[in-house]
């Protein structure tokens, strides 16, 4: 059996197929009419000023990959845009594979190494998710006497973020102590163990830099403001009349984004889960967390695909 899940497209094929199989068991008794109705409701002016908002924070995490490049960076234009080209990957394909054809296309347009590709990236990344869980956090504590009485007790979820942001941290440290270390050793024979050192010492770089990784965590901040703003508007544009909106699209967004690791994002099965899991605890109908879903996926794929596919198309 895990020979036969190691090839890609069996892989890919296993993943479409439960895809469809939770969109089925979702959506087979849905009240279709209900959802409409709820859509009736909504304004495609709110659609549209969340899909501007959504724009903006595409471009600032492009630019802040090409600020993660150490100096002389190539041309911000070029890192933008591969940037927005692997991005539709990562809609298309589970796993952040986007990421990895970010890497292949800064290597072959930029001369960028593999090891200091990933390295940007990974820091990039790391940094968004960071600033992301600490926000959870905020809306966790700042909301709780709110709408405890909605979704009970929220420790566990709070203990859990900290922990994946205290690990994540911790690696972090480790890296840029390893890589402080490794940073005067000779190369080795060995390729992939090159490459592993080579990012760490290039992540360390980054990361013992305090001045840049202030610049960098700020943008990060920056980012995820924009981008739960963007499914914040969401709400009213979908007709969802929720008495908090940026804590439901926060937590939507969280399951949504950690469910993109096994389904694709395209095939909306974990906006959907997540929507139907989450709202109906904040007072929504199934009827509207569906209606919620519908304008979450235009907002998530219509701005990445229109900025991101006459990228990918040069790329060909």
């Amino acid at each position: 059996m895990r020979d036969i899940l190691a090839s890609p497209w069996i892989r890919r094929l296993v993943q479409l197929l439960l895809s469809a199989a939770i969109l089925y068991v979702l959506l087979k008794d849905v009240d279709a009419e209900g959802v409409v109705t709820t859509l009736k409701k909504g304004s495609i002016g709110w659609l549209l000023a969340a899909m501007a908002v959504k724009t903006s924070a595409l471009l600032v995490h492009e630019c802040r990959l090409w600020l993660a490049l150490p100096k002389p960076r190539p041309p911000a234009k070029t890192v933008v845009s591969l940037g927005l080209a692997a991005g539709v990957l990562n809609l298309a394909l589970p796993a952040r594979a986007g990421d990895v054809a970010a890497i292949a296309f800064m290597e072959r347009e930029c001369k960028i190494p593999p090891s200091v590709g990933t390295a940007a990236v990974g820091v990039t990344s790391f940094l968004e998710a960071a600033l992301f869980g600490f926000f959870l956090l905020a809306v966790i504590g700042l909301g709780a006497a709110q709408w405890t009485h909605l979704v009970g007790d929220g420790s566990m979820a709070a203990i859990w973020i900290a922990a994946s942001i205290g690990l994540g941290c911790g690696v972090l440290l480790v890296m840029a102590l390893l890589g402080k270390h490794w940073s005067d050793h000779p190369a080795s024979s060995s390729r992939v163990v090159t490459f592993i050192k080579r990012t760490v010492v290039e992540t360390s770089t980054v990361v013992r830099d305090a001045r840049y990784l202030g610049i960098q965590t700020a943008a990060a901040a920056l980012q995820v403001v924009l981008v739960v703003a963007a499914f914040s508007l969401a709400m009213p544009a979908s007709g969802a009349e929720l008495a908090d909106p940026i804590a439901a699209a926060s937590f939507v967004l969280g399951i949504s984004s950690l469910a993109a690791f096994v389904l694709p994002p395209t095939m909306a099965a974990g906006p959907v889960a997540a929507s139907t899991l989450v709202l109906p605890l904040f007072g929504a109908t199934t009827s509207t967390a569906l209606a919620y879903t519908v304008c979450y996926w235009l907002v998530a794929h219509i701005p990445a695909m229109v900025m991101g596919l006459p990228a990918l198309f040069k790329r060909r």
